[in-house]
């Protein structure tokens, strides 16, 4: 369960090759996590909040609508409801 997100949760991404996942909610922020899960299964999975990316603007209370990664790079790619797509490197 993630607590980051003070609103709904609209998308979650996986990176393909990073360690990487991104949540997208109606709060207008996109948050990068780092990921860790252990072969022992007695163990939690370690979710470390990386960083807050900010730059939509909300629009009838929806933020950001979707997140995608680049397929090679640690890019993220955001669409919000502001009718923006923005590009975080």
């Amino acid at each position: 369960m993630l607590r980051h997100h003070k609103k709904a949760v609209r998308g979650v991404a996986y990176h393909r090759l990073y360690p990487l996942f991104a949540s997208a909610s109606d709060d207008g922020s996109v948050i990068v996590c780092h990921g860790t899960v252990y072969s022992d299964l007695l163990q939690n999975p370690l979710l470390v909040p990386v960083k807050v990316l900010k730059g939509h603007v909300l629009t009838h209370d929806l933020g950001v609508l979707d997140v995608t990664f680049h397929p090679t790079q640690p890019w993220v790619f955001s669409s919000g409801a502001d009718a923006t797509i923005r590009l975080f490197t």
